[in-house]
């Protein structure tokens, strides 16, 4: 129970991602808080931790609204320490403009992307900041795919919104870590989606479960000595069998090396 007595908040964990951070986190021991657009979502999910024998409680936060998760988070504080914040929200590959070449990608998909997820991890991490600070403690975990170092093409906004929450996590690990907090990235080859076909050294896809057990690690006592870092759980991945068609097939398969 690596994670016994420790209060944790979990965005967007309406999404598969989150749901199953959520369950992790609390089979280690963990309270959790989940919440997320859907409130139907969130409400199954505490249940269910709940069934399981874990401690939880759900809220309908939009994790892009300020007001909603400044609330969210102090109502949990008013309670005792948030040790860990995680927010796990994505996007949409289709909303991000994935598949069309840059030239004809429309510049609102590219803004309004990241200013919806690189926009809502950074406010859910200001705003743990704020509760985070007097107890001079805690930790925060963004998530997003590994396009944000491969380069790959045709993936739209993908790739600018994983390289920014990358270079976002690093500047507040090192803005924050002489007030005890930590800030740590994961990133993952798992994607709820179809777009990620990785050619991996595993052969296979990462599962969500083995996604959440790193952001499990990271918010344990254990990686105490861990800020600033990209933690990859992408099976070793080193290519992609993933591509554009160029005439109508949205996606083609590729012998890569």
């Amino acid at each position: 129970m690596m994670l016994s007595g420790k209060r944790v908040l979990v965005f967007a964990a309406d999404e598969r991602l989150g749901a199953a951070a959520a369950h992790h986190l609390a089979r280690h021991g963990a309270t959790v808080w989940v919440s997320g657009r859907d409130e139907d979502a969130v409400r199954i999910l505490a249940e269910k931790i709940r069934a399981d024998g874990g401690e939880a409680a759900w809220a309908s936060v939009d994790p892009g609204d300020r007001d909603e998760v400044r609330a969210h988070l102090a109502e949990v504080a008013a309670g005792g320490p948030v040790d860990t914040v995680v927010n796990v929200l994505s996007l949409a590959g289709v909303a991000a403009g994935d598949g069309v070449p840059y030239h004809d990608l429309d510049p609102a998909a590219m803004t309004g992307a990241l200013g919806h997820v690189v926009g809502a991890q950074f406010l859910t991490g200001a705003e743990a900041v704020r509760v985070m600070l007097p107890a001079r403690r805690g930790s925060i975990i963004t998530v997003a795919s590994t396009d944000g170092r491969s380069g790959r093409p045709h993936t739209g906004a993908l790739g600018a919104i994983a390289g920014a929450l990358e270079a976002l996590t690093r500047s507040m690990a090192s803005e924050y870590g002489r007030n005890g907090i930590r800030v740590n990235h994961v990133r993952t080859g798992h994607s709820s989606g179809p777009r990620m076909f990785a050619d991996n050294a595993l052969g296979r896809p990462v599962t969500a479960d083995e996604v959440a057990a790193a952001i499990a690690w990271l918010a344990c006592d254990e990686a105490a000595g861990v800020t600033g870092q990209v933690l990859e759980v992408s099976g070793g991945e080193r290519g992609t069998t993933d591509a554009v068609a160029p005439e109508g097939e949205r996606h083609v398969e590729l012998d890569l090396p």
